[in-house]
């Protein structure tokens, strides 16, 4: 075990988490070894700026799918669904565990996907500080999506509509969508479920993507995401 993962365990015991969640924790402790204005000032070399307001217009019959926990061995197998499902948008789901460690590879696939692949990148991940969305855009990403749970909304859509980065809210009520609209959120990912129910009430000025089973085979929303 290398010294930095041995620093990270005992800044991450249960003693240094007892006032806050494991993934605050995890942010705070990766910002004091790469500080803010550090990591934004890569930002002027970044071989990957965001590019989803510009492409997304673009693109014929916008089709997405849904990875989680990406590793590198699986690179061929996503390249084959993206061709199968004709999907041309990757939403990668970084689906942290208990103490917040993201499965597969984390944010370091980002740049990965973004040169093997010509799809849109947009990273869904419990968004809680601006860093974090900082991050995704020094990594590669072109959009990102704000679990409902996460706090400060608002804040964090309006520093990614800053980076050039498309934010997304994800919504499963009504309340959900008002709380989007106030956030100012670009656009809003919903899933197949409640779809119906709600897609009517959402903002025609709103960017919307539908989470929908494999099989399904067309939507009235912008774009749909396949949990394949």
């Amino acid at each position: 075990m290398n010294a930095l993962m041995r620093l990270f365990q005992r800044f991450s015991s249960p003693k240094a988490l007892e006032s806050t969640s494991a993934l605050a924790a995890r942010i705070h402790f990766e910002q004091e070894l790469l500080p803010f204005d550090l990591l934004g000032r890569s930002l002027s070399y970044n071989p990957y700026p965001p590019r989803f307001k510009e492409m997304f217009p673009t693109l014929d019959s916008p089709r997405g799918v849904l990875v989680k926990g990406f590793v590198f061995d699986e690179l061929e197998s996503i390249i084959a669904t993206l061709q199968a499902q004709r999907a041309n948008i990757i939403v990668l789901d970084l689906a942290r565990d208990s103490e917040a460690n993201p499965s597969g590879e984390g944010l370091e696939c980002i740049g990965y996907l973004r040169h093997y692949t010509n799809a849109l990148i947009v990273l869904k991940d419990s968004f809680i500080t601006p860093y974090q969305i900082l991050q995704a855009v020094v990594y590669g990403a072109d959009g990102i999506v704000l679990d409902r749970d996460s706090k400060g909304h608002k804040e964090l859509l309006e520093f990614a509509f800053r980076l050039n980065c498309m934010g997304f809210y994800m919504i499963k009520t009504l309340k959900d969508i008002k709380s989007a609209v106030l956030a100012k959120a670009q656009g809003v990912f919903v899933d197949d479920s409640v779809y119906d129910e709600l897609v009517s009430l959402i903002p025609q000025s709103k960017c919307i993507c539908h989470f929908v089973p494999k099989d399904r085979i067309a939507t009235r929303a912008d774009f749909m995401c396949v949990q394949v």
